[in-house]
């Protein structure tokens, strides 16, 4: 199969005919190679639709990850509401005599709870995923196993 090639003349900026000498330095391609294949990849509606094809899988990728991030923050927030409707209305005051014991074991709950805070941002564990893995065996209908923290 024989293809015919037309010559033409075509007028070059010394930009694009430097650009145009770098593409075809290493002696692998030809110039008129290079500038057929340049005018395919600009002018060729196959090649638009595949950018766009690509342009496309690429915004449908971020716009997963957007609706991931919003389901991790409304998980947070729920959780930061529920743990701050049960701190402050189910919680009941302390008297002043057991004060100083509830604080010390308050004040080594915290460190436990700032050590895992820590060990989930550096990536040991996610608590997002537990939670939402809770909420899918909760929708099946099995029963989630919570831990109780001392």
């Amino acid at each position: 199969m024989t293809f015919s090639k037309r010559r033409i003349s075509i007028y070059l900026t010394p930009e694009a005919e430097r650009l145009l000498k770098r593409a075809t330095a290493d002696g692998g391609a030809t110039r008129s190679g290079v500038v057929d294949a340049a005018l395919k990849a600009l002018l060729d509606e196959n090649t638009k639709q595949s950018e766009l094809a690509q342009f496309s899988h690429r915004v449908q990728k971020l716009a997963r990850a957007a609706e991931r991030i919003a389901d991790e923050t409304t998980a947070q927030t729920e959780t930061l509401a529920l743990f701050i409707l049960y701190y402050l209305c189910i919680t009941p005051p302390l008297p002043e005599s057991t004060r100083a014991a509830a604080e010390a074991l308050g004040k080594k709950r915290f460190d436990r709870f700032i050590g895992q805070v820590g060990d989930r941002l550096l990536g040991k564990e996610s608590f997002t995923e537990e939670i939402l893995a809770r909420i899918d065996l909760v929708r099946s209908g099995e029963k989630p196993k919570l831990e109780a923290v001392s």
